[in-house]
């Protein structure tokens, strides 16, 4: 078999403000295929169950065959995150309230993802900043959810002008 890698590339270099999101604002990104190879590699050196180590190993399992570790499947989120921009304002992660895998993702998926932007807020402690909350899903190629979070993300605000 033949199959052909696609990949995302880096977004752009950004400076969104916390006041530059707008809430119900959506991008998407994708697709990225996933190979056997770094299902197996990334397992072997950070999650070596042997669903996620072998085909073998899934094949023993519920699963039927190799599957992605889901700190991977996390992975293949921030990347195609990172292809749509990369904001310089964001300070970074505050907090996942959700992540939800709902579906294994196996070797030759095509991952999506589309991501919205559900509320924000100013800090009340720290005035240079606030939270994003951001809605994530990711699908495959067949359009089944792998994958759903709720990420709290701090991003700087707009500093004062003069």
């Amino acid at each position: 078999m033949n199959m052909q890698i696609k990949d995302v590339e880096p977004g752009p270099i950004v400076e969104r403000w916390l006041e530059d999101i707008e809430v119900g604002s959506t991008g998407t990104s994708g697709p990225i295929t996933v190979t056997a190879e770094e299902i197996i590699s990334f397992a072997e050196r950070y999650d070596p169950l042997p669903m996620h180590t072998s085909e073998a190993g899934g094949a023993a399992t519920e699963h039927g065959g190799l599957i992605a570790s889901g700190v991977l499947t996390i992975a293949f989120k921030q990347r195609l995150l990172m292809s749509i921009e990369r904001n310089a304002a964001i300070i970074g992660a505050a907090m996942i309230e959700s992540q939800v895998f709902k579906r294994p993702v196996r070797p030759g998926d095509e991952m999506f993802m589309r991501q919205t932007v559900v509320s924000k807020r100013e800090s009340r402690s720290r005035p240079d900043r606030g939270i994003a909350v951001y809605d994530f899903e990711m699908t495959n190629q067949n359009g089944d959810t792998v994958l759903t979070s709720r990420d709290f993300v701090m991003v700087r605000r707009r500093p004062p002008a003069g």
